[in-house]
C-alpha cells in the first residue's frame, strides 16, 4: 500500500540547517499565507525546543525534525487538546508502523510525548494562534529519534527507532510515511473525534495504572484515570482523593 498524503507534506521547505523549524514557520507565516499542510524539515536543528521549555537534543542527519502548519478552524479554543492528542496518535502510529512485527510498546506520555518502551523516542510542540474563539492556524513541531544511536549523559531515558528494531531507516521516505499518518488521524478529528479521545487513553502511559508522580514538590501514588476537556490529568490517588492537574503541577516519576 502507498502511503501518500494528500495536502499534508505536499508543500515543503527542507533545510541544512536552522535554530528551530517552529520559529523559521512562524516567521514565514508572517511574511506570507502558506497553505495548510506545509511542513518545514530540518536535517541539522540547533535549537528545537520542547515541552515545559526543554531543549531537544538531535544528532544532525540521524532523526526527523519537523513542523507543520495546520490550520484546524473547525476546533473551539476549549477544544485545542483535541488537536494534541490527534498529533500525538499520529506519531504514535507511524512509530508502531516502522517497528512492524517488533514487540515493543509504544506509548503516550501526558500531554504528548512519545515512548517506546518507557523511553522517549519523540516530542511533541505545538503553537497556537487564537483568532476570535478559534483556532486560526497551529505549528505542529515534532521531533522523532529514527536512526541515532548514541544520546548524551543528560538523555539517559532517550531512545531510538534503530535502537529497538537494529534497521537503518531512510528519512526521506519516514517523512513521507509520517505525512500519511498524520493526515489520516487529521481526518478523524474532524469527523471522528470518539475515536481519537479512545484511542489516546488507550494508548497513555499508565492509564488506570498506579505510578508514582511528583505532584506540587510532594510525591505521591496515584492512577491515571482520565483527562479533561482542557487537557488537565485527572489522577486519584490511593485515599479516593481526585486532582486536575496542568503540566507545570504534575510530573511522572518513571
Amino acid at each position: 500500500m502507498e502511503m501518500k498524503a494528500v495536502f499534508i507534506g505536499n508543500s515543503s521547505i527542507i533545510l541544512d540547517k536552522v535554530a528551530s523549524t517552529n520559529s523559521y514557520l512562524a516567521e514565514l507565516l508572517i511574511e506570507q499565507n502558506l497553505p495548510e499542510g506545509t511542513a518545514v524539515t530540518a536535517y541539522e536543528q540547533g535549537g528545537g525546543r520542547g515541552q515545559r521549555g526543554t531543549q531537544w537534543e538531535s544528532e544532525p542527519g540521524k532523526n526527523i525534525t519537523l513542523s507543520l502548519l495546520l490550520k484546524p478552524i473547525f476546533l473551539e479554543i476549549d477544544s485545542q487538546f483535541e488537536l494534541s492528542k490527534m498529533v500525538a496518535l499520529a506519531v504514535s502510529d507511524f512509530i508502531k508502523h516502522l517497528l512492524n512485527e517488533h514487540h515493543s510498546q509504544v506509548r503516550i506520555k501526558w500531554p504528548n510525548d512519545i515512548y517506546l518502551d518507557k523511553k522517549k523516542v519523540a516530542g511533541i510542540l505545538i503553537e497556537n494562534t487564537l483568532v476570535a474563539n478559534k483556532i486560526a492556524y497551529s505549528i505542529i513541531g515534532i521531533g522523532i529519534n529514527i536512526n541515532q544511536q548514541v544520546f548524551s549523559s543528560q538523555l539517559v531515558s532517550a531512545t531510538s527507532v534503530r535502537n529497538s528494531t537494529g534497521k537503518e531507516y531512510d528519512l526521506d521516505t519516514c517523512r513521507e510515511q509520517l505525512y500519511y499518518f498524520m493526515e489520516k488521524r487529521y481526518v478523524q478529528l474532524r469527523s471522528q473525534l470518539r475515536i481519537i479521545e479512545n484511542d489516546y487513553l488507550n494508548h497513555l502511559l499508565f492509564f488506570n495504572e498506579w505510578a508514582m508522580y511528583l505532584y506540587k514538590e510532594e510525591k505521591i501514588k496515584a492512577k491515571i484515570t482520565g483527562i479533561n476537556k482542557t487537557g488537565k490529568l485527572i489522577l486519584q490517588r490511593e485515599n479516593a482523593e481526585v486532582y486536575e492537574c496542568d503540566i507545570k503541577e504534575i510530573q511522572i516519576v518513571l
